[in-house]
């Protein structure tokens, strides 16, 4: 006799969908992990293409950026780690934007959050760097998939560190103000 078969119940898909979603998850964060960058070395700095910006009038143009060191933090409200490592962050621009390193933060958050966007931003002390809201262009070029990912890009215009902890940054900053001394 031949028996009829019965569909599958969709939650079996859904079930095993999410656990090649965890795995895949798990291996980019194991691969990060060990050394490899989340932004590669070399790619070029793009065009800062947001919605709209916090903390300056404008974008930062590319002209206001060519030559420079320039510090991109990648990052969204509702990410935890995020929020934790902003005060840190304030601590790196007091200390090296007056050396001629320019910060750019960039979030996908949209319009319709920035209201709570703006209050996060004023409630941490000493953040006044610009920060493109609904930046989902430049975050696609930069191919940014975990937040939050910091990346450093040279004078020469293309990233030479990237990482999603802070841990690390000085040194490079470092390095890289003393070869333009």
């Amino acid at each position: 006799m031949h028996e009829e078969s019965q569909p599958r119940p969709a939650g079996g898909l859904l079930f095993w969908g999410f656990i090649v979603t965890v795995m895949a998850m798990l291996i980019v964060i194991q691969r990060g992990s060990k050394g490899q960058m989340p932004v590669p070395v070399g790619t070029p700095l793009p065009e800062m293409l947001a919605a709209g910006w916090l903390n300056a009038p404008t974008l930062p143009s590319p002209s206001a950026l060519a030559n420079r060191i320039v510090v991109v933090d990648c990052w969204f409200m509702d990410c935890p780690p995020c929020r934790t490592a902003m005060p840190d962050l304030a601590e790196l621009v007091a200390t090296y934007q007056p050396q001629g390193v320019a910060f750019v933060g960039l979030t996908p958050d949209s319009e319709q959050e920035l209201a709570p966007l703006k209050e996060f931003v004023d409630s941490i002390d000493g953040f006044t760097w610009p920060v493109g809201y609904g930046a989902h262009p430049t975050l696609d070029m930069l191919g940014i998939q975990i937040y939050p990912t910091v990346i450093i890009f040279g004078s020469g215009g293309s990233a030479i560190w990237s990482s999603h902890r802070l841990r690390g940054i000085e040194s490079v900053l470092d390095r890289e103000l003393a070869a333009l001394r």
